[in-house]
């Protein structure tokens, strides 16, 4: 195995890309899941129910913020 540092740098780029791409896929189930817990509420009549959903949906909005600062970060990273 090539252990020049260009060799180590693309390893480490490519890693930081297939990060990112799973990040992404989180987010965007995430999101979906989000959509689909809000038509959820919109149809619910029990207000228990509605409210329980409603704090899922604040942990999935937190939960979205930081994968996306985690792939800023990433991203960032893979800058230097």
């Amino acid at each position: 195995m090539d252990s020049s540092p260009d060799t180590i740098q693309k390893i480490h780029q490519e890693q930081g890309r297939k990060k990112i791409k799973k990040l992404q896929e989180k987010i965007n189930t995430t999101k979906y899941n989000l959509e689909v817990s809000e038509e959820i509420i919109a149809e619910t009549p029990s207000d228990a129910q509605q409210k329980e959903l409603s704090q899922k949906n604040m942990q999935r909005r937190h939960g979205i913020a930081g994968l996306e600062q985690e792939i800023r970060g990433i991203e960032q990273a893979l800058e230097d």
